[in-house]
């Protein structure tokens, strides 16, 4: 037995409340007998005085004899009304009689014994063997006090008091007073010792049942402890079963089952992600490699020298934005909180990145023109500079590299239910519709002769969920692509479109 496991607390615990519970229970069955025990005892006290009381007063009209004893006795007992004849006695005898009437006496046992435990005069529904019965370990309580006991005959209980009757005439003799007890008392002792009997078998009987349900209600748990045990990175498609547990229970099965789906998920990505990497660093490293042992083979011109510098330069280029690329993605998936969020003007930010990207669409001959709707700086915005700055650079980049020479990248801002709205839209080939979902996943290229991570348009997208915007994409084959990136704005806007729409040609 395992006394830190739940298991063990569970049963302890239950056992430990019905304990309680029998206790409280006992104790109340206790106080309620004691306080009928103690009322059947004063009532008693009360029934021994007038019984002695009785008989002294017998005593002083007959005199102060043994003979005299017997007689006062015997008239205690008998509880009659004397004829008028008998004058020393009738007025004694007709009080007697009321108070013996109210006071029940003719139900109940009374018993005059003798110092040497001899009945000397008993009431006559006392018979022989009751008297028997009532003279059994019979002790003289100390002068002036009295005793009980609880005596059983058959399915009964008689409660008896030991009174202590002294006359210096007529020496120390015993008053005896049963008087059967009350059924609900005697039910309620009943009930009492079969508790305190049964008491150790029920707590026993209650901590098996307690350790049965604690292991039915645990079972979950241990199948959880089996399941964890068996699942391993290569193996992570287990799962465990919620049919007949309780909602609990089936409950925590279920948030397990799904930490292993995520965990299934996260290995898979991870696996795949690894494998592109890998990919995506082979290539140019093998150039590198191939370039250096062509190098190595024999001498060469310095032209020749130059050109595989020049290889080895740009591959080398290629492995470190792939590493920085890999860095980036690394802190916005584990630290999106060291971000510095800041608010600026957006028209401001978005002209200095075209302005920056002059240069690039000019060399290809290609033009941007801006349009801007509903638009009246300043349009303020929160957000991370650097890199929203790599968001835009990636998208209008990546419309500057598939737009065709002499043509143009049209950039639209405009501003609509507190959300700024920029789309990039080039006329390159377009997207093929079985590959719009795919775009935005890691290492993807839609050539695979196309330079680049494959990472650009992923980064964009993760950068654009951590400013609590999207990126939406629309694409026809041989039209050209239109990429929407929608972000909140945190001004709510004022004019309307018609008073602010302007277009610019850079």
């Amino acid at each position: 037995m395992k006394f830190n496991s739940i298991k063990f607390e569970i049963s302890i615990l239950y056992t430990a409340i019905l304990g309680l519970i029998l206790i409280v229970f006992s104790g109340v069955l206790y106080l309620i007998s004691n306080a009928f025990l103690k009322q059947t005892d004063q009532q008693l006290k009360v029934k021994a005085q007038a019984v002695d009381l009785a008989i002294r007063s017998y005593l002083d009209v007959l005199g102060e004899s043994r003979s005299a004893l017997t007689e006062a006795v015997n008239k205690t007992m008998v509880i009659k009304n004397e004829n008028f004849f008998q004058y020393k006695t009738w007025k004694i005898s007709q009080q007697w009689s009321k108070q013996a009437q109210m006071l029940n006496l003719n139900r109940d046992y009374i018993n005059f014994v003798s110092r040497d435990a001899k009945v000397m005069i008993s009431s006559p529904n006392l018979d022989k063997p009751l008297q028997s019965i009532f003279l059994e370990d019979t002790q003289f309580p100390a002068q002036g006090r009295v005793s009980f006991r609880t005596l059983n005959v058959g399915h009964r209980n008689i409660r008896v008091i030991n009174y202590p009757f002294r006359e210096r005439s007529v020496g120390r003799y015993l008053i005896q007073v049963g008087m059967p007890q009350d059924p609900i008392m005697q039910q309620l002792r009943n009930w009492l010792y079969s508790i305190a009997i049964s008491v150790p078998v029920i707590l026993i009987l209650t901590n098996f049942v307690g350790r049965l349900l604690a292991a039915r209600i645990l079972r979950p748990v241990y199948e959880i402890t089996d399941m964890a045990k068996r699942i391993t990175q290569e193996d992570l498609s287990a799962r465990i079963k919620t049919k007949h547990f309780d909602r609990e229970m089936a409950s925590l099965i279920e948030s397990f089952n799904e930490m292993i789906a995520r965990l299934e998920k996260s290995f898979k990505h991870i696996e795949e992600f690894s494998y592109h990497v890998a990919h995506e660093l082979k290539t140019p490293l093998t150039i590198i490699q191939g370039e250096a042992e062509l190098l190595l083979r024999k001498e060469r011109t310095k032209q020749e020298y130059q050109q595989a510098l020049r290889i080895v330069m740009e591959e080398s280029q290629r492995v470190l934005r792939t590493v920085d690329d890999l860095l980036l993605l690394t802190k916005l998936g584990y630290q999106p909180d060291v971000f510095q969020f800041e608010e600026f003007d957006f028209i401001e930010f978005f002209s200095e990145i075209t302005d920056q990207n002059r240069l690039i669409a000019a060399n290809k001959g290609i033009g941007i023109r801006m349009n801007y709707q509903n638009i009246t700086p300043p349009l303020m915005i929160k957000g991370e500079r650097l890199h929203l700055r790599r968001l835009f650079f990636n998208i209008i980049n990546n419309a500057i590299k598939f737009s065709p020479e002499g043509g143009c990248v049209d950039v639209c801002i405009e501003y609509a239910d507190s959300k700024i709205i920029s789309t990039i839209s080039d006329a390159g080939p377009g997207i093929a519709p079985e590959n719009m979902e795919k775009i935005f996943k890691e290492f993807y290229h839609e050539d695979n002769d196309a330079p680049g991570s494959g990472l650009g348009l992923y980064i964009a997208h993760t950068i654009a969920k951590l400013h609590h915007g999207e990126i939406q994409v629309e694409s026809q084959l041989g039209v050209g692509s239109a990429f929407k990136v929608i972000l909140p704005s945190i001004v709510e806007n004022r004019p309307s479109i018609s008073e602010n729409q302007h277009s610019v040609v850079i």
